[in-house]
């Protein structure tokens, strides 16, 4: 029954306003209950009237994104890659290069709680400097890529993990929920021989 649960919760927004095609359903009316092995018995949801829309989900193309890291080992890992993290920026703001976005995370001080984690400490044994980049230009996001390796030999000492190369420029997909009237949708069957 959790894996019931958990689909029926997977992605819902709006607990009571749930939009089907054939109505807007109210989950927290439903009720489900063991049916014997493998079977779930749902029953009991309630909803009203269907609005004059359908769900849509469109994929469009959002530009490019680059991720690179390198890590670096203690003593003095965290200040290490925050000095490296600093050079790059430099770097980058002398190339003329402007990104969307540029995001810099220190994995193993605060990548996951940020300023919550608090200050790391001294004597951690190695952080990584992870900076991505979000852009429209390609060609500003594949010069990013090119700077990631001088840190190696001209950045803060004792630096591991460029073992994967150079980063990769991605395509990034991006997805926009959205509502189409119903009078502009004609429902139909395809069947193909393959």
């Amino acid at each position: 029954m959790p894996s019931v649960k958990e689909q029926l919760v997977y992605e819902m927004g709006h607990p009571r306003e749930y939009i089907t095609p054939d109505c807007v359903a109210d989950f927290t009316t439903i009720h489900l209950a063991d049916d014997g092995a493998d079977r779930v018995r749902v029953f009991g949801i309630r909803g009203r009237a269907a609005t004059d829309s359908l769900k849509i989900s469109i994929s469009y193309s959002a530009g490019y994104k680059a991720v690179g890291t390198l890590v670096y080992a203690w003593p003095a890992a965290y200040e290490k890659a925050k000095a490296a993290d600093g050079i790059l920026r430099a770097r980058l703001d002398r190339l003329g290069l402007r990104f969307d976005e540029i995001m810099t995370e220190l994995v193993g001080a605060n990548a996951t709680h940020g300023t919550l984690a608090g200050e790391p400490s001294p004597d951690l044994a190695e952080v990584q400097l992870r900076v991505g980049v979000r852009g429209n230009d390609r060609s500003v996001i594949e010069r990013f890529t090119k700077e990631i390796a001088p840190l190696i030999l001209t950045g803060p000492p004792a630096v591991t993990g460029f073992a994967g190369g150079r980063p990769k420029v991605e395509e990034i997909v991006a997805y926009w929920p959205a509502l189409i009237p119903k009078s502009e949708i004609t429902p139909r069957v395809e069947i193909m021989d393959v």
